[in-house]
């Protein structure tokens, strides 16, 4: 059995769907825990953030916002009913990792919570095109220069690259060889001047942020 992990239940979730949940996690080496049952400075190791969240879309921005603030080293599921596509990229700004509706099975849960555990996409292909167009959009509007140096291709592998997948995640999402991952991310280094995938994801979250790339 692997070894156990943690799962941080809040902001919404009735006892009776934790219950549920917790046994059915508990079958695959995790350990869930309540927000109540997370002593402060105790140094519990969170790995996902499970948030249940209900309301307008600024309710739940909120929700996310401070469930990201009290496990900044977490990744996030948010659970909530059907969401737009413009409050889908807003959430994924705030630190959300995947969502699941409320509509969808116990199943479905589960093995979304275990993907992002192992770092492995969970988007359909639609969220993965609204990310990459974001992604372009601000590019275009918040350095010209900068935008102009990537190639559409190379703007998908290095929003892979910062949600942090590897070589054959990213070959399998999109479906080319590994090598050929491996050949653009050398030129995605070479073009943004960095040494570093690290490097080369902070630029990127720096702009999704809004800040310009110095040139």
């Amino acid at each position: 059995m692997p070894s156990a992990q943690y799962v941080l239940v809040s902001f919404g979730l009735d006892r009776l769907f934790h219950e549920i949940v917790a046994a059915a996690l508990s079958e695959r080496g995790w350990r869930m825990l309540e927000f109540a049952q997370i002593q402060p400075h105790s140094n519990c190791p969170v790995d996902v953030v499970l948030v249940f969240a209900s309301g307008g879309p600024e309710a739940i921005l909120q929700v996310i916002n401070n469930a990201r603030a009290e496990f900044p080293g977490a990744k996030l599921v948010l659970l909530s009913a059907e969401i737009s596509d413009a409050d889908i990229i807003r959430y994924i700004e705030a630190g959300m990792n995947a969502h699941v509706f409320s509509t969808q099975s116990l199943a479905d849960l589960v093995r979304t919570v275990q993907m992002v555990r192992d770092n492995k996409t969970v988007s359909s292909a639609r969220v993965t095109q609204l990310v990459l167009g974001d992604i372009g959009r601000l590019t275009r509007q918040r350095n010209p220069g900068a935008g102009a140096q990537l190639t559409h291709r190379e703007t998908a592998i290095l929003q892979l690259v910062s949600a942090g997948f590897g070589n054959k995640e990213i070959a399998s999402q999109l479906g080319i060889a590994a090598n050929t991952v491996k050949n653009h991310v050398h030129h995605i280094l070479e073009k943004l001047k960095v040494k570093s995938r690290h490097e080369a994801s902070w630029l990127s979250s720096r702009l999704r942020q809004g800040f310009p790339i110095a040139g």
